[in-house]
């Protein structure tokens, strides 16, 4: 139903048609044959695909059976007329833009279409180019809407995932806690009882060892208990300030001290800005975490670097070691509790998960990137506004 004619003078003024942008699938309604080719042929030299039809019902199957990027619909139509086809479409096809061409154009009819849903309204005459020029803001309109909505699906998806993973953490936790209060009683009772034998056959060796043995094994448990409590969120967490640079360095002389000589170089790199600034004293557990982390994945070797800056919004607290870093298939686990790729006996598989948690409590998150040439480095992102006020005021 294209085809190449004379120009409608009501709608055209000028034949200067300039190149157009990206191809897009454009629909043209008129009663008016002469109009029908014209706008046919104006588009399909621009490079767009056009299906012409004669009325708004014909219109509307299109729609249906196939994607529609732009519609150019006359107004003053029978038996549907231009401001009807608009109203319809925008039940039937959303994501179709329409444009409206017509010769009896005034402010409050463009305003009453344009709250229909039409995108713009054109006066006839009207010249090829604004036509065209029109075409190519409705498609950028079209991508807009099409980008918003694969966005908005995105955002849903990613909620629902969100929603799921809390409800397995909350499920988890709660088993968690279950678990450790059953132990936790037993458990001191036990340890007392191993202390008080090493006291009654401290002149015997061998059994003096066998106790060590079964006293290193009660704490591992202990330690674990703890950390259940921990991931249950059912332990306090120290919220009392503390210096940033303080804390940071008391951390990496635990771990160091912990390690000794299996240790690797641990150093701290902090603005001068930020070592005044006051943090949490529970985020000593989450900066002990990554530093032991670190640490196994260095197998003391190399250097960690503790980093500690402001960057827009954020207080960021990173923690960089020079490992073989994470493989692409784990880090999307590394979360996830009790997983770990630790040798048995070496890891919960509750550490990362757990300051995660903390530092969720203190307003913040964290991120795990591991950089091409090798390495990891963690990041803590505590929001500056509430730790930092005053920099983040000060900044220019």
């Amino acid at each position: 139903m294209s085809g190449s004619t004379k120009p409608d003078p009501a709608v055209a003024e000028g034949q200067n048609q300039p190149d157009g942008g990206r191809p897009a699938h454009v629909l043209v309604v008129d009663d008016k044959e002469i109009v029908r080719n014209f706008l046919s042929e104006v588009l399909e030299l621009s490079g767009h695909t056009v299906t012409v039809v004669e009325t708004g019902g014909e219109a509307l199957r299109v729609c249906r059976e196939e994607p529609v990027h732009v519609l150019v619909t006359d107004l003053r139509m029978e038996p549907m007329s231009g401001q009807e086809l608009i109203r319809l479409l925008k039940i039937d096809s959303p994501a179709t833009v329409p444009i409206v061409l017509t010769g009896y154009g005034s402010v409050e009819r463009t305003v009453e279409l344009m709250r229909l849903g039409a995108f713009d309204v054109l006066t006839k005459p009207c010249r090829a180019t604004e036509i065209l020029a029109t075409v190519e803001k409705a498609l950028a309109h079209h991508d807009a809407l099409d980008a918003n909505q694969d966005l908005r699906s995105r955002l849903e998806a990613q909620e629902g995932k969100r929603q799921q993973i809390q409800e397995k953490l909350a499920m988890i936790g709660k088993l968690a806690a279950g678990v450790a209060h059953e132990l936790n009683n037993p458990l001191d009772a036990t340890l007392r009882c191993v202390r008080l034998s090493k006291e009654r056959v401290q002149d015997d060796p061998e059994t003096t060892e066998y106790l060590d043995l079964a006293h290193a094994g009660l704490l591992r448990m202990a330690d674990i208990v703890q950390s259940l409590l921990t991931f249950s969120r059912e332990a306090a967490v120290e919220q009392a300030p503390q210096p940033f640079e303080d804390l940071v360095a008391e951390a990496i002389t635990g771990v160091a001290l912990a390690l000794g000589n299996e240790a690797p170089r641990m150093t701290q790199d902090i603005e001068l800005a930020v070592r005044r600034i006051h943090v949490p004293r529970g985020l000593h557990q989450v900066v002990t975490n990554l530093l032991r982390n670190a640490s196994d994945a260095c197998e003391g070797q190399g250097t960690i670097t503790v980093t500690g800056r402001i960057a827009g919004e954020h207080l960021l607290l990173e923690v960089t070691d020079h490992g073989p870093g994470i493989a692409e298939d784990v880090l999307p686990r590394v979360f996830e509790p009790f997983f770990t790729t630790k040798d048995p006996g070496k890891g919960t598989g509750l550490g990362l998960p757990i300051s995660a948690r903390l530092v969720e409590k203190f307003g913040g998150r964290m991120s795990i990137e591991c950089p091409e040439d090798g390495g990891t480095i963690v990041t803590v992102a505590l929001p500056a506004e509430r730790y930092a006020a005053d920099l983040v005021q000060e900044a220019p």
